[in-house]
């Protein structure tokens, strides 16, 4: 079990992060990544720890709840850094709110692919290829378009 505790303690931010990104809902974010890992677990645990396979799975448990729920909730603001002063962590978490507003302005692909670029422990283009079936080529060029869209969309006020 030792190996499943470290692929945890080693993903976990990363699709946290990846999730948060596409949902801008912290709460639905923890509980699709802890569906996930025990679905990982539960079908994958005994097999070499794959963070693209565990990619998969998120995506497919996060698809089963917006097709469920066919609704979205914005991010809620009990998200704090700690160390910062009271005005870093506002004008933070607003800077955060208006990308993530501006994220979900991206046709959901697009908005897919840049959670999965961007964030702490960035996934390779291969391992974007591999989690959402596309090439390595193609992937670097949806990712260079997608960062285009939200740019402009930033420049317009973003929300």
């Amino acid at each position: 079990m030792g190996d499943i505790e470290a692929f945890y303690r080693a993903g976990k931010d990363r699709l946290f992060g990846y999730l948060v990104r596409m949902t801008a809902n912290h709460d639905l974010s923890a509980d699709v990544m802890q569906e996930s890992f025990v679905r990982y677990i539960e079908h994958y645990g005994a097999g070499p720890c794959q963070y693209s396979l565990l990619y998969r799975i998120a995506r497919n448990v996060l698809t089963d709840h917006f097709r469920r729920n066919k609704r979205f909730t914005c991010m809620d603001d009990d998200v704090e850094d700690s160390c910062a002063t009271p005005e870093q962590t506002t004008e933070a978490r607003d800077a955060f709110q208006q990308v993530l507003k501006a994220m979900q302005k991206l046709n959901p692909d697009d908005r897919e692919i840049l959670s999965l670029a961007t964030g702490d422990g960035n996934l390779s283009y291969q391992q974007i290829g591999e989690i959402t079936g596309n090439s390595e080529a193609n992937i670097k060029v949806r990712i260079h378009r997608a960062r285009l869209k939200l740019r402009e969309i930033l420049k317009k006020g973003g929300a």
